[in-house]
C-alpha cells in the first residue's frame, strides 16, 4: 500500500505478486513451544514485551545453561511451573503477567522451590508471592527432620499457604502459632525459629 509493506498478523513468509516477504508480527503470540527446552546451549531467553499466552513450558526449567529467562509483560495463565526452581543461578523474570494464579485459590503466590532456591527470581521480595515466612518454615522443616515427624499435613507443598500447614497458624498473614508438639521433631541444628519474630505462641511439647 503506497510502496510500504503491510504484514498479516501472523510472523512468516508471505507472497505478493509472486514476491516473497519475510514478515515479523508487531508482537509475538501464542504459547512457547515446548521445544525451546531443547536448546542446550541457550544462555539468554527474552521473551518480554509480547502477546505470548498459555501456560509457562515447565520443561524449560532442564535448561541448566540459562542465565536469564525474562517472559515479562505477556499474557500468560496457569501457574508458574515449580520446574523453574531448577533454574538456581538464573535471573528468572515473570512480572506484569496479570493473568497468572496459583494452582491453589485465586491468590498469586509463586512456587515454593522457586521462592527459596532462585535468588534472581524478580518476585522474590514479593510478599505476596514469596511469603518469606514459607521460607523460614521450610527451612524448620529441613533442619528438624520433618521428614520424620508424626504429621506434616501441607508442609512443603509448592502452592500451599504455609498459613494452611500442619500447627501452623497465621494472623492477618503472619504466623503467631506454631504448634508441633508430639510430633516427632527434632531441635538440633535448628535457629529458623528464631527468624519468626511474630510467633506469640510456640507449643513443642513431648517432642
Amino acid at each position: 500500500v503506497n510502496g510500504q509493506r503491510i504484514c498479516s498478523d501472523e510472523a512468516g513468509v508471505e507472497r505478493v505478486n509472486n514476491n516473497a516477504y519475510f514478515c515479523l508480527s508487531p508482537a509475538l503470540h501464542g504459547p512457547i513451544p515446548a521445544g525451546f527446552a531443547n536448546t542446550r546451549y541457550l544462555q539468554h531467553l527474552e521473551l518480554s514485551n509480547n502477546f505470548l499466552s498459555g501456560n509457562i513450558p515447565p520443561e524449560m526449567g532442564s535448561m541448566s545453561r540459562l542465565k536469564t529467562l525474562d517472559v515479562t509483560d505477556n499474557t500468560f495463565t496457569g501457574s508458574i511451573p515449580s520446574a523453574l526452581g531448577m533454574l538456581v543461578d538464573a535471573a528468572v523474570l515473570v512480572h506484569n503477567n496479570d493473568t497468572i494464579r496459583s494452582q491453589n485459590k485465586n491468590d498469586a503466590i509463586a512456587p515454593l522451590s522457586i521462592c527459596s532456591n532462585v535468588k534472581g527470581f524478580d518476585l522474590f521480595n514479593h510478599t505476596a508471592s514469596c511469603p518469606p515466612e514459607r521460607n523460614v518454615l521450610k527451612k524448620l522443616y529441613e533442619e528438624a527432620k520433618g521428614q520424620e515427624w508424626t504429621k506434616s499435613n501441607g508442609w512443603l507443598g509448592e502452592f500451599n499457604n504455609h498459613c494452611d500447614w500442619y500447627g501452623v497458624e497465621c494472623k492477618e498473614g503472619q504466623v503467631f502459632n506454631l504448634s508441633l508438639g508430639n510430633n516427632g521433631f527434632s531441635w538440633r541444628n535448628s535457629d529458623a525459629i528464631g527468624d519468626m519474630i511474630g510467633v506469640e505462641v510456640l507449643d513443642l511439647h513431648y517432642n
